[in-house]
């Protein structure tokens, strides 16, 4: 269960706090985007990330960074809805591939309040891997026990978007 009432928040808010979890995970040039169509870009980083995933290799290039919000309370990667038959994922493949294809994109995040267990994880890295030729060192999918790690250390990002509860 997770720490925050994230299903609480709207899209906007919640794709305003990811893009300050990225500025913290990532480095303070991630840059979020107005409301609109996206392209499957809720926001970016370009450069040398801050030690992010680890320090012996940071990613380095351009990060895409999506963020996917349900109002539905305990949901999951696992749901049909974000990976059933034209799920959420399905729909954001298309888009991944598209930037891939298009050499705008050299890693990417999906951030959503959704659980995620590590078989599923190892799926989805498996599924965007092979469909859009990202490695799975360059994609990260991170789920509400990520989002409240991150959280855990970064209480002015708590209090910046009233999460406690």
């Amino acid at each position: 269960m997770s720490k925050y009432r994230y299903e609480d928040l709207s899209a906007n808010q919640f794709e305003s706090l990811v893009v300050d979890i990225c500025r913290v995970l990532l480095g303070e040039g991630t840059r979020g985007f107005a409301e609109g169509p996206d392209g499957g870009r809720d926001a970016r980083f370009d450069g040398i990330t801050n030690n992010y995933p680890s320090t012996r290799a940071p990613w380095d290039g351009v990060t895409i960074i999506q963020a996917k919000h349900t109002s539905r309370y305990n949901a999951s990667f696992s749901d049909r809805d974000f990976d059933g038959p034209s799920g959420i994922l399905d729909k954001e493949i298309s888009r991944i591939k598209h930037l891939v294809d298009t050499d705008e994109l050299d890693h990417y995040m999906l951030f959503a309040n959704r659980k995620l267990t590590g078989n599923k994880d190892s799926a989805l890295l498996k599924k965007i891997s092979s469909e859009c030729g990202l490695a799975y060192s360059d994609i990260r999918i991170m789920g509400v026990e990520e989002i409240d790690r991150v959280l855990c250390g970064h209480k002015e990002i708590v209090d910046q978007h009233h999460l406690d509860l």
